[in-house]
């Protein structure tokens, strides 16, 4: 989760601000001299003094002196491997050091944003790939792929029998180029000519329900979520709901400053969150408006797989009692992740810095956040994602039944 300092939103790309901080300026400093080959560094809480030409030594000696060198990757190449070693060996699950591509895929893989045809893809037996979904908009709705067709061959060569990998790869091409592709839908061939090209996934779907209740599926706090939020949750008010459901079931969280955007949508003036740690002293408070809320009845539906920023969004409507929490106890991410470019075009670091507590001040981090009311999921839809459910089985989603009926007695 991208985050907040306390003149604006930090940015990877805003290296000056993060690299001021001298916990984390330690960090960038143990990389820095790594890839220089220059000068030592102490590891603050140990007696050992290391060498940082130690790595460049021990590239120049496997250059020297391996057998195979015809099949020795460059000399970057070793030295990346070797970032990415020091930051692994740190113990943090969600540090990382990208190289510079490396980052730049990450970046546009967060924000949702692709060169492809605009498809998510299963393996079947026997049948091609299984499209879960046709992202609408995308370069394969536009040619007329859908939902549930199976992709049997691509150019011209069939898919059947090949691992999901190696048939998903046969959609990868260059931009601008364009994909046959031949599916099966209801036991009927069809053939699309698809121009491969920009893709945009979208992440937040809204419905409206019986009784005037409204749904919306936020599936990730990324990119442009927040404004799609507005426009949907502008559309249901426009069709008079009178409650709403907001489902963050299997949202793994997003961006600080993209859950703080849809929190103010929502809520009246209040604590959305505090963040501490080191990029922060004192601690950040974030806080909405009372320029927009919401003045209907809601209930956020959570599982076990609503992380992070998800659990910003819902401690936040829990502790303020504007809404209700249903369904399970939520992951328990709360800790932040900064990531940062560590100069000379040497690559991009991502650490954790701070954690996050709840308007009440409760850390959640390994503990979650605990719904209002407590509804497990149908035993054979246990782990569904959630669009499939609102797609095809709403009737059958005891967590959203259980939600209705709440709200129509409220």
């Amino acid at each position: 989760m991208e985050h907040k300092g306390r003149n604006g939103y930090i940015k990877p790309w805003q290296v000056g601000v993060l690299m001021i901080m001298s916990a984390v300026f330690a960090a960038a400093v143990v990389i820095l001299v790594l890839l220089s080959g220059t000068t030592k560094y102490r590891i603050a809480d140990t007696e050992s003094e290391y060498d940082a030409t130690l790595i460049s030594r021990l590239a120049s000696e496997i250059d020297n002196y391996y057998y195979f060198d015809e099949d020795l990757p460059g000399g970057s190449a070793l030295i990346e491997s070797a970032a990415h070693s020091l930051v692994d060996a740190v113990g943090d699950p969600y540090a990382a050091y990208y190289t510079v591509e490396e980052y730049s895929s990450f970046r546009n893989e967060l924000n949702g944003n692709y060169k492809g045809i605009g498809v998510l893809v299963s393996a079947t037996e026997g049948e091609g790939l299984l499209v879960n979904r046709s992202y609408d908009g995308n370069p394969a709705y536009e040619a007329g792929v859908r939902d549930g067709d199976h992709i049997v061959s691509v150019d011209g060569v069939s898919l059947i029998g090949l691992d999901v990998n190696a048939a998903s790869d046969m959609l990868l091409g260059e931009d601008g180029s364009v994909a046959e592709i031949t599916v099966v839908r209801d036991g009927i061939t069809m053939n699309f000519s698809v121009t491969r090209g920009d893709v945009y996934v979208r992440r937040v779907y809204s419905n409206l329900l019986d009784d005037n209740v409204g749904y919306i599926l936020i599936e990730s706090f990324t990119g442009n979520a927040a404004d799609e939020f507005d426009t949907e949750l502008d559309a249901l008010l426009e069709s008079s709901i009178t409650s709403l459901i907001i489902d963050v079931r299997n949202n793994p969280g997003g961006s600080l400053d993209v859950v703080v955007d849809i929190c103010d949508r929502i809520l009246p003036a209040c604590t959305i969150t505090t963040i501490e740690g080191k990029l922060v002293d004192p601690p950040d408070v974030y806080s909405s408006t009372d320029d927009e809320f919401l003045n209907i009845p809601y209930v956020v539906l959570t599982n076990g797989y609503s992380a992070s920023a998800s659990e910003i969004f819902a401690s936040s409507i829990q502790d303020n009692e504007q809404g209700t929490i249903l369904g399970t106890t939520t992951y328990g991410k709360g800790i932040v992740q900064t990531s940062w470019d560590i100069g000379g075009g040497m690559g991009y670091l991502k650490l954790t810095t701070d954690a996050y507590r709840t308007p009440s001040g409760s850390l959640i981090h390994g503990i979650g956040v605990t719904p209002d009311i407590v509804v497990e999921q149908a035993e054979e839809l246990s782990g569904y994602d959630p669009y499939y459910l609102m797609r095809d089985f709403m009737e059958q989603d005891v967590q959203l039944r259980a939600a209705m009926e709440f709200l129509l007695v409220e």
